[in-house]
């Protein structure tokens, strides 16, 4: 592959730059806050032993920016602690994320092994943050998520991508055991695999902005996240090169700590779009599984689809993220065999868009 630095930085901005486009500036977005919804306004400060605490279990992957190895720093904590954890409160008590903490170095990953890596459109970014950054945000993560799931605040269906002892395959295995109960009851299911371009890449500062507070986050606390998602940059790492520093506009950093909690927050609203069609669903980070099942008698589901997947449509161009039908998938579950064949030829063209039939 003769790709190089400036072919991946240009890329990858030109495509949040091409998605973004297709949408006008956010209109508000009316969100139904809770009734007696309780308000977050500042964090507490963490003592010594909480800082030191912090350091020492997060994981030490070294940054390039990073002044010293992570494994190094927390070999040498005790010296260091007073002053990290110092560092971390004048952040949160003023809500200010210091401007070097918003620096990312980029690091593009084919998505797959089997892809043709001298194709930009086959490679993903993983941000590379610094360490102390990254201890920052677990510091306000853990706040700010136990506010969050005290106050049943996010919707459960949401919440693995950052649940301790919960991951994709627990996620997976929801799904399935759901539709192995639907079999069993002589139920088709219809399983459709949502696909988003560039989800994490194109979450927008503003909405994100204003679901935190109709969450009830606001003072410094808000503050602090407006400070963490304002002039972010990164530049491109590839085989000891390093490109010129992109500015960016939006974004939630895949590699940070707070993004898929952040995520989770923005795609909050979207479960009661889902659920008013009859649909359950299932998302882990940006990956959303809604499925339904049926009596195989039930004439209904393809209307029910095709009504479900336009609302959603609407509600992701409210947000500004893209869904991607094309490469949405759709599994059919039959009650028994003559009923697959049927149900993907009334399903496969549904608003004017052939799935991916898995």
């Amino acid at each position: 592959s003769n790709l190089v630095t400036y072919d991946f930085a240009t890329f990858f901005i030109n495509k949040i730059k091409n998605i973004s486009a297709q949408f006008s500036t956010p209109q508000s977005i009316k969100h139904i806050s809770p009734a007696n919804i309780h308000s977050f306004t500042s964090f507490s400060s963490l003592s010594e032993a909480e800082g030191s605490k912090l350091i020492l279990s997060n994981h030490p992957t070294t940054c390039p920016l990073d002044p010293i190895p992570s494994h190094l720093l927390q070999a040498i904590s005790p010296a260091v602690v007073p002053a990290l954890t110092h560092i971390i409160n004048i952040s949160l008590h003023t809500g200010v994320f210091p401007s070097s903490f918003r620096q990312a170095r980029v690091t593009p990953l084919l998505k797959k092994p089997t892809l043709n890596p001298s194709l930009l459109e086959n490679y993903r970014t993983v941000s590379l943050l610094p360490f102390i950054a990254k201890t920052l945000e677990r510091a306000v993560f853990n706040q700010v998520s136990t506010f969050l799931t005290q106050n049943n605040l996010l919707d459960s269906n949401l919440l693995d991508s950052f649940r301790s002892g919960h991951s994709t395959e627990t996620a997976l295995l929801s799904v399935v055991e759901a539709l192995r109960l639907a079999k069993a009851e002589s139920k088709s299911s219809i399983l459709i695999l949502l696909d988003l371009s560039a989800a994490f890449d194109t979450v927008n500062n503003q909405i994100l902005l204003s679901t935190l507070l109709a969450k009830g986050i606001s003072g410094t606390t808000l503050q602090w996240f407006e400070s963490y998602l304002s002039d972010r940059s990164f530049k491109v790492s590839w085989r000891g090169e390093v490109s010129k520093s992109q500015h960016l506009t939006t974004r939630v950093p895949q590699g940070s700590v707070l993004g898929p909690l952040h995520f989770s927050v923005y795609m909050a609203s979207l479960g009661s779009v889902i659920q008013k069609h009859g649909f359950s669903y299932h998302c882990y980070a940006d990956d959303t599984q809604l499925y339904l099942s049926f009596h195989p008698d039930d004439l209904t589901v393809a209307a029910r689809i095709s009504a479900c997947l336009t609302d959603i449509s609407c509600w992701m161009k409210d947000h500004q993220l893209q869904l991607n039908l094309a490469k949405t998938e759709l599994l059919v579950v039959p009650a028994n065999p003559s009923f697959h064949h049927n149900m993907h030829h009334q399903v496969r063209h549904i608003n004017h868009n052939s799935f991916k039939n898995s």
